[in-house]
């Protein structure tokens, strides 16, 4: 079995560990993996207001693909929002990725900024329940950030994990 080396990309309001499930039993199969949390996310302490594109938002991951050797290439796998991160670094590294794995995810076309699947996305999905839209100024542009709140993360987002790592995981987010 040939080795793959997958590239995790987390989900807005989350981090790297979102796949503390999945990535042992990829290595279990012999697979190289690396998980990312983007920019202030996870373990990662920066600041969203420091933060007004999806490009530095993306950044993490823009610079892991920078590190990958010439001739080697990855797997990426974005779940939900994720995915225009993945989308962004196909479109910038084409000959470092192997394949992308749009996972439950956003997946921009290639017509309409990253932002417009996000204003499509809020359409269908207006109901947030009790998460917290924040706008906030950078440069010239007003950047808006969402904090999911535990309501929406407890009824829509975790709807099947087990009780136990439910409980784990709103209290991590």
């Amino acid at each position: 079995m040939a080795v793959a080396h997958f590239v995790l990309i987390h989900t807005i309001c989350h981090g790297a560990w979102v796949w503390h499930k999945l990535k042992p039993v990829l290595e279990a199969a012999g697979h190289k993996v690396t998980a990312l949390d983007l920019v202030a996310s996870g373990t990662d302490l920066r600041v969203i207001e420091d933060v007004g594109t999806f490009d530095a938002y993306s950044e993490p991951l823009l610079s892991f693909l920078e590190t990958i050797p010439e001739g080697e290439k990855v797997i990426l796998v974005g779940e939900s929002c994720g995915g225009i991160n993945v989308a962004i670094a196909v479109d910038k590294y084409t000959d470092k990725i192997a394949a992308a794995v749009f996972h439950n995810s956003l997946m921009p076309d290639t017509v309409h900024g990253p932002s417009y699947v996000l204003d499509e996305f809020m359409n269908v999905f207006p109901d947030w329940k009790d998460s917290v839209f924040e706008k906030y100024t950078y440069g010239s542009d007003i950047i808006t950030a969402v904090t999911l709140g535990p309501i929406l993360m407890k009824n829509y987002i975790y709807t099947d994990c087990p009780i136990e790592e439910k409980n784990i995981e709103l209290d991590i987010a």
